[in-house]
């Protein structure tokens, strides 16, 4: 496999992918793999250094690879592009078809329909039509292609076709992890990425931090939540205090975990007193509690 990368590339932020930065050839699965991998900006730049250890880190230290790069990447942000107009004032440069503030007030509506928190691009062609959005009621985040319908102050209803891509910050390992290995806050960077529907990754440290995953993954990948198991606190047969809160009375028991749990898992717990099995919830590494309506 070969990768190439130029002295100077342009980003934003502070983090990129290897394929943000650089051309790769070789098998797809490979190239695939190799551009994942996450990198940092330091102090401006990307050091091959960087890139190296990346690469030693990421599975592939067994495929040869030719690496193209100079000692350090200088990082510059994109350019901004300027249109003189006439009398030598400067301008942005025009917008795309149906106006940059047309584009971002139909996203921001789509937003709310959707109830999405991420970002979406909205491209179509000619201009938004007049008057106000009344169709479709709601839009399901992920969807590629919608048909938009307003209608005006007269009553006249026009249609707008628009493609849609969503992006959304979700946390990519900023290391290799194996499967069974507890995560923590360190190990993540938070990333835009491209998703076709919401709720497949994680997207918050909380929900990811502390846990563990059902499969190794490699340095550079976004984190998916159905791979993401928590850690038992309590282990079955482990004896426990068990916490009754009813108003402002509180009682206190010993019980045996019949299950085991993580932090906020609902299980079995058997009474030692009188051997009642009651559901509670796991509340510390000692601790359950019982609801009380």
């Amino acid at each position: 496999m070969r990768v190439t990368v130029p002295g100077v590339v342009e980003l934003e932020g502070e983090a990129c992918s290897l394929a943000d930065i650089a051309e790769l050839e070789g098998q797809p699965d490979l190239t695939e793999r190799a551009g994942a991998l996450l990198l940092f900006v330091h102090d401006g730049a990307i050091s091959r250094e960087q890139v190296l250890e990346a690469l030693k880190v990421s599975g592939l230290e067994n495929v040869r690879i030719e690496l193209k790069m100079p000692a350090s990447v200088k990082v510059e942000p994109p350019l901004t592009v300027v249109v003189i107009g006439k009398g030598g004032d400067s301008a942005a440069a025009a917008p795309e078809s149906g106006g940059a503030s047309g584009k971002e007030a139909l996203a921001a509506r789509i937003k709310e329909l959707a109830a999405w928190d991420g970002e979406v691009e909205v491209n179509f062609q000619g201009s938004v039509p007049p008057g106000r959005l009344v169709s479709p009621a709601s839009i399901v985040p992920g969807t590629a292609a919608a048909t938009l319908r307003f209608r005006d102050a007269s009553g006249k209803e026009r249609s707008l076709a628009v493609r849609l891509v969503w992006t959304q910050p979700v946390l990519v390992l900023t290391r290799s992890v194996k499967r069974g290995e507890t995560l923590k806050e360190s190990d993540f960077a938070v990333r835009p990425l491209r998703v076709g529907r919401a709720g497949i990754y994680a997207s918050r440290f909380s929900e990811a931090a502390g846990r563990t995953l059902r499969k190794n993954l490699s340095q550079g990948e976004a984190v998916p939540l159905n791979l993401l198991v928590a850690v038992p606190i309590i282990e079955k047969g482990k004896v426990v205090t068990i916490v009754v809160r009813s108003g402002g009375v509180t009682v206190r028991a010993q019980g045996e975990a019949l299950e085991s749990g993580a932090l906020g898992d609902v299980i079995d717990v058997r009474n030692l007193a009188g051997r009642a099995v009651v559901k509670a919830v796991v509340a510390a590494e000692d601790t359950v509690e019982v609801k009380v309506p």
